[in-house]
């Protein structure tokens, strides 16, 4: 299992995620896309 919790990223002076929860199960298969 993966869990992430308020997860807060910035670029600079943008905040690209802000409290990002994500909780992957087993045998899950999960994929995040962005640019």
């Amino acid at each position: 299992m993966l869990k992430v919790e308020n997860l807060n990223v910035h670029y600079g002076v943008i905040h690209a995620l802000k409290d990002v929860n994500i909780e992957v199960e087993e045998g899950q298969i999960v994929s995040l896309i962005g640019s």
